[in-house]
């Protein structure tokens, strides 16, 4: 019996059960102690001949006093029958030694000394086939990578898990403003329209109360001109040129109208178009927003309601500053997501510039909201502890806009579970990490054309008169100059 153990126990598998239940490791562990499992290496080394014993073989071998350390690298020099050595090489001391004498030598002599230069399973590859490559033994190689990789992943998951710690703890410390009105501001916007082929009126322009009878199809809208073709006008039908959506309370862009909270009052730059509405309140919408919508809607379709996604889309919409991608895009986005299948969504997590507005949809009894957050980290972490916490129950959609105090989406936001838009520049650096990590199906918005351009005069001329106002000549002329004035930017610049 050996000493404080069972009959034939090694000691040194007694020290692995009995002497360290469970090692918690860390990046820094040692190699050579996770090969161990935690117990300390062998204080004695046997010698060949005590192995032969092991196994009943009295025969007597010319290397009989060599140690185990040494034999353990040239095995088949020491023990030439292939199923003696096997056997030997099987004994539990054997296997310790192995993993001792000859693995850990090689990682260390491949700058591999802990769990952390171990790294995952596509980190270091070089490093490892060569210790492989060098071990010549895929037992023992399985033995050496099985254990490395297992440490590896519980310290992944332990640093998992306390990121989960400090993220519900902040989460629970963020403090959000209410914006008074701003829901249903923004989910009782007033919508208007520019009917074109209208005679006696200014352009040939008319402009509507409400939403249209028909609003274009995908079909009419799905078409983006090849590079030769993208001063030509894209075909239509109909007489609807654009929609009007107007928010008294303003959009998230608008920070809901409060200088204050705004970052910069461009009102007359980069909202909807070339020309933008007389207030920060109207957003026009356009044939190549509409056409976003229905990607979206499509892919947040096939996540929500019909289940056939592993995991929800991320959609990434592209287009030049200025053509109104972050004002006229996003705000008419989250209209629609509002209003989304009787009000589908919970909640619609919105980032731009330096704050988050998370919209609250209303529910029987319980009155929607917008709250601003001005820590976005924090507010990320609230979001992604919304999302996991009530995983299946509470449905959101997250939209981004790259701008402003923004560089690239947070990587933790929970992208898993609800689906995203991300509104950029044509700068790759924003998102071209989250494309390859998440798999987000570009979108690319094509810029104002002429009948869009001429539908924006007519209705920035028409609108705050009314529909009852009556048509002069003087107003006739007025919108026909104006028309002119643009007409000629355009053939001077193009269409922005």
């Amino acid at each position: 019996q050996d000493e404080g153990g069972g009959a034939g126990e090694p000691a040194l598998l007694r020290a692995r059960v009995e002497s360290v239940p469970g090692p918690r490791w860390t990046l820094s562990s040692d190699v050579a102690d996770v090969l161990l499992r935690g117990a300390r290496p062998p204080d004695n080394v046997m010698l060949l001949s005590e192995c032969l014993e092991r196994v009943g073989c009295d025969e007597r071998v010319a290397n009989g006093n060599v140690r185990m350390d040494v034999v353990i690298q040239r095995p088949e020099r020491f023990i030439p029958d292939a199923d003696l050595r096997e056997m030997i090489l099987s004994l539990p001391e054997c296997q310790t030694y192995a993993l001792v004498y000859r693995a850990v030598p090689l990682l260390r002599g491949h700058r591999i000394t802990s769990v952390r230069q171990w790294g995952g399973a596509d980190e270091n590859t070089d490093a490892k086939r060569a210790v492989r490559d060098a071990l010549a033994d895929d037992r023992l190689w399985n033995t050496v990578s099985g254990l490395l990789d297992d440490a590896f992943s519980v310290v992944k998951d332990a640093e998992a898990r306390k990121k989960e710690r400090e993220r519900a703890r902040n989460a629970g410390n963020v403090v959000g403003e209410v914006i008074p009105g701003a829901f249903e501001s923004v989910v009782n916007a007033r919508w208007s329209h520019v009917l074109s082929g209208e005679a006696g009126m200014p352009l040939g322009m008319r402009v509507v109360d409400g939403l249209p009878e028909n609003v274009w199809s995908y079909a009419e809208v799905n078409y983006s001109p090849s590079p030769l073709e993208v001063n030509r006008q894209a075909p239509r039908n109909g007489k609807l040129e654009i929609m009007v959506v107007s928010s008294e309370a303003g959009w998230p862009y608008t920070q809901f109208n409060n200088e204050t909270r705004s970052v910069k009052n461009n009102a007359g730059v980069g909202r909807g178009g070339v020309l933008n509405a007389p207030t920060s309140n109207a957003v026009y919408i356009r044939r190549e927003f509409v056409r976003v919508w229905y990607i979206v809607e499509k892919a947040m379709r096939a996540w929500y309601i019909e289940r056939k996604l592993v995991e929800p889309r991320t959609c990434i919409v592209i287009g030049t500053p200025g053509i109104g991608k972050s004002f006229a895009c996003g705000s008419f986005l989250l209209h629609q997501l509002l209003h989304y299948e009787g009000g589908l969504l919970d909640v619609v997590a919105y980032f731009v510039s330096k704050y988050c507005y998370v919209i609250h949809n209303a529910r029987p009894g319980v009155p929607g909201s917008v709250v601003q957050y001005d820590n976005i980290d924090a507010t990320v972490n609230l979001i992604v502890d919304m999302a996991r916490k009530e995983k299946g129950q509470k449905r959101g959609f997250i939209i981004v806009d790259i701008g402003s105090g923004f560089t690239e989406p947070s990587s933790a936001l929970p992208t898993n579970f609800w689906p995203t838009v991300v509104l950029t520049s044509p700068d790759k650096s924003h998102y071209e990490q989250w494309k390859k990590d998440r798999n987000g199906k570009l979108i690319y918005v094509n810029c104002d054309d002429e009948r869009d351009l001429k539908a924006f005069v007519a209705w920035q001329k028409l609108f705050p008169l009314g529909q009852d106002a009556g048509i002069t000549d003087e107003l006739c002329k007025e919108i026909s100059d104006e028309w002119k004035r643009v007409k000629q930017r355009i053939e001077q610049v193009g269409p922005l």
